[in-house]
């Protein structure tokens, strides 16, 4: 079991209190750590993270290159595949990604 995060900070229930996640709903949420953590920044794990923030548009199938990533990133955390990959050229870029895990998708957003 993990605690629940929103937004770089703990998940709070209505009592104020951080609550915690577990099953599949964790699982999306270490992947979803592993993709918006850049690889090597992290000093105590340092191959933990994903080296999405290296691309940059210019490859000749920028959603492709996401998507392999994006399934190196996520190949730590069992029962979890990145299914898709989309990559969002423009002021920030960034990438839509979509996880499975346990017939469940969940697609999230990294920016780059």
């Amino acid at each position: 079991m993990d605690a629940a995060l929103s937004d770089g900070d703990f998940a709070r229930a209505a009592n104020g209190r951080p609550y915690r996640i577990g099953g599949t709903e964790e699982l999306f949420q270490r992947a979803a750590i592993r993709l918006t953590v850049p690889a090597g920044r992290f000093c105590y794990d340092a191959p933990l993270g994903s080296r999405l923030f290296l691309l940059t548009g210019e490859e000749p199938d920028a959603g492709a290159a996401a998507l392999a990533l994006a399934q190196e990133a996520v190949r730590a955390v069992p029962g979890v595949t990145a299914l898709r990959a989309e990559y969002l050229p423009g002021a920030q870029r960034r990438v839509k990604i979509a996880l499975g895990c346990g017939g469940k998708e969940k697609e999230i957003e990294v920016k780059l």
